[in-house]
């Protein structure tokens, strides 16, 4: 064992011959390195993809449900995207946010402008109180343009 005793002499015929020189423990330093980059990477592309659905949705996968190509909205880049997904969670300004905290930000939006448009993307598994709710929530805030996001029917 290291430490114990007098260094072994270097002799062609002892099996516990230590060399001089020789890798005795593993460097974790690079796979530290290496770790930390890609956890900085995964966390700038994550908040991109987040923000860059602001205004074209909200960076989540939301199946819609089908419904009529006629009447339809037209995208606004003021529009306030705001997400029910299957789960039931609501997803605003890229964010999953509670009810209290979706009542704030309508608030705000109501503060800024009441004919901003809140154009609701629910997943057609998301439970139909789910979305009352957020779209009562809005209504209450004062907003006035409310919108339900389809997709157009493939027959």
């Amino acid at each position: 064992m290291a430490g114990q005793g007098p260094a072994p002499q270097a002799s062609g015929d002892d099996p516990e011959v230590v060399e001089q020189g020789s890798f005795t423990d593993i460097n974790i330093v690079p796979l530290v390195d290496i770790m930390l980059v890609l956890l900085v990477i995964l966390m700038a592309t994550s908040t991109a993809i987040l923000e860059a659905g602001q205004g074209q949705g909200s960076g989540f996968k939301v199946n819609l449900p089908t419904g009529s190509d006629k009447d339809e909205v037209s995208t606004l880049s003021d529009e306030l995207v705001v997400s029910v997904l299957s789960d039931g969670s609501v997803v605003a300004r890229g964010e999953q946010v509670s009810a209290d905290e979706l009542r704030v930000i309508f608030e705000e939006e109501a503060a800024k402008s009441t004919d901003r448009l809140v154009l609701v993307q629910a997943d057609e598994e998301a439970l139909h109180r789910r979305v009352v709710e957020v779209m009562e929530s809005a209504r209450r805030a004062g907003l006035k343009n409310l919108a339900i996001a389809t997709k157009p029917d493939q027959r």
